[in-house]
């Protein structure tokens, strides 16, 4: 049977995850809340798709979950800092993040489980909510934002439980699903040219049938570079790169 997503982040699935780990990946995929380097599919931090992460389409196998636990702790800086979030509780596996712009200058950017983040170009966007913030390194408590030197902004942090659910396997003994820390299953959410939504083959970046996720029954085919019809804008490449990570202090804990 086919699946039910958002046409939006169903016709740019397979193009972006093709292009995972790029900077191309990253501004194209979402311009105001760049992807990057997601492995991951995260359930809210864009609201179309998924926490890759990459694209989130809710409800399908492989998605992860959260559920807020702890106290939270909120703080305001510029540029880039290192927030202390204390002990993360045994349970732990995220950290839920929501960040607010106070000037309208740069991007704030935070690191997602499963190698990935999640960014917010405060020039168009004012808030940003990230359900699977990557926990602090081991051994530490402090969480890092980064941020342009002259961003803004103020952040509410908060652990999360989460729970990942396990890929589907169709007759063939096929996975599919959506990417997440544990990698990624054979087929993945697409959408052929005919605007018929499936599932594609993770190991055709370059074009190839969309299946139902029987993975036999071809719904269409698709090719690579619904993504490249996107415009790129200069200005949030240059934010991309004037993002900053804070330097641990020697009385930082480790």
């Amino acid at each position: 049977m086919s699946i039910d997503m958002n046409p939006d982040a169903a016709a740019a699935v397979r193009s972006e995850l093709a292009a995972i780990g790029t900077r191309r990946s990253a501004l194209q995929r979402q311009q105001r809340r760049a992807r990057i380097g997601v492995s991951i599919v995260s359930v809210a931090a864009i609201a179309v798709t998924t926490s890759a992460a990459a694209l989130v389409v809710a409800g399908l196998p492989g998605t992860t979950t959260t559920a807020a636990v702890g106290r939270t702790t909120t703080a305001t800086h510029t540029g880039p800092a290192l927030i202390d979030i204390g002990q993360a509780p045994d349970t732990a596996g995220a950290v839920i993040i929501d960040i607010t712009c106070r000037n309208d200058v740069g991007m704030v950017r935070v690191l997602t489980v499963g190698g990935g983040a999640s960014g917010l170009s405060c020039r168009d966007e004012g808030t940003m909510r990230v359900v699977d913030g990557r926990l602090p390194e081991r051994g530490t408590t402090t969480f890092s934002i980064e941020a342009s030197a002259g961003t803004r902004w103020t952040a509410t942090l908060q652990y999360a439980n989460a729970v990942t659910s396990d890929w589907a396997v169709n007759d063939k003994g096929q996975t599919y699903g959506v990417p997440n820390a544990s990698g990624h299953p054979d087929l993945v959410p697409g959408r052929a040219d005919n605007g018929r939504k499936g599932w594609v083959l993770w190991s055709e970046p370059d074009g190839g049938d969309v299946y139902e996720s029987d993975g036999t029954t071809v719904v269409g085919q698709w090719t690579p570079g619904v993504a490249d019809e996107v415009p790129l804008d200069q200005r949030y490449i240059d934010e991309q790169e004037s993002v900053q990570t804070a330097t641990p202090s020697p009385s930082a804990p480790r």
